[in-house]
């Protein structure tokens, strides 16, 4: 199987390392151009750019992959999956999420915390569909844990109620993720924006009990503890956060459905004022 992965930053690296040896991969980021004419279209292309990259990726993606592939995008935050569909088309799109903590030290070489686990869906075309068949057998091969899933938006949902919780609270307030659990205050912050979370979700189609909202944050930073998450380490780099695919999208899902979602509003504000 060709597969581009594209986005070679962290998360591009935990996928690389998964199919070394088992898949023919195609790297692509800003300093690899997609594939020149001589070159095969690829069967698959994981989309894993920070979500400010996503037109640039799609576009990408428009050239690389296969007529009867297919692209997924497990990228954080909301509208993604939705850029890539309008891009290749919602036969050939597939969405998933990824949770792995990652990051390149300052030689380049991927830290990680494990092999990773991610949930993966299916496009709407039966042709593509064998394809992340094939591809989730490949990166199990390579020690990830992989669940492909018929319907992944309450899998997406459940992502994004961790990242906007756990990552703009960190972010802020320069804290590690356990933190959150020591501290009361920054506890209840990260509680009260994984509640709108399950509010906006609920409307949106994807039932969603917010005291389960409340758990799952409490048990990924539990999990992964020690661990800076991505929008502070991009905060500390002076970097463009994710933050409004991420909070921001959830507060204007929310004035779509007619639910309110001020805390995750006002994240993305403060978040976005210490971009440069």
């Amino acid at each position: 199987m060709r597969v581009a992965i594209i986005g070679f930053g962290a998360i591009g690296h935990v996928i690389e390392k998964a199919l070394d040896g088992r898949a023919d991969v195609v790297p692509i980021d800003r300093t690899r151009a997609p594939l020149r004419a001589d070159e095969q279209p690829v069967d698959v292309a994981i989309i894993s750019v920070k979500t400010p990259g996503t037109p640039w990726a799609v576009e990408v993606a428009q050239h690389v992959v296969a007529r009867e592939g297919t692209a997924i995008t497990i990228q954080n935050g909301l509208g993604n999956y939705e850029a890539l569909v309008a891009a290749i088309g919602e036969l050939r799109a597939a969405v998933g999420v990824i949770y792995v903590g990652a990051r390149l030290d300052e030689n380049g070489a991927l830290q990680a915390t494990g092999a990773g686990r991610a949930e993966l869906g299916y496009p709407l075309g039966t042709a593509a569909r064998p394809k992340i068949d094939e591809l989730a057998k490949l990166l199990r091969g390579g020690g990830m844990t992989i669940a492909v899933l018929k319907d992944p938006w309450s899998a997406v949902w459940r992502k994004v109620v961790t990242n906007a919780a756990v990552n703009p609270t960190t972010a802020l307030l320069g804290r590690v993720n356990s933190d959150l659990l020591g501290d009361p205050a920054m506890g209840l912050i990260a509680d009260g924006l994984a509640r709108e979370v399950a509010r906006v979700a609920t409307a949106a189609g994807v039932r969603m009990p917010e005291d389960d909202a409340v758990k799952w944050w409490r048990e990924m930073a539990q999990l992964t503890g020690p661990n800076r998450s991505s929008m502070l380490q991009d905060v500390e780099a002076k970097r463009v956060t994710e933050v409004d695919a991420i909070n921001g999208a959830v507060f204007r899902e929310g004035q779509r459905h007619g639910v309110p979602a001020p805390l995750n509003q006002a994240m993305t504000l403060l978040v976005s004022a210490l971009h440069p």
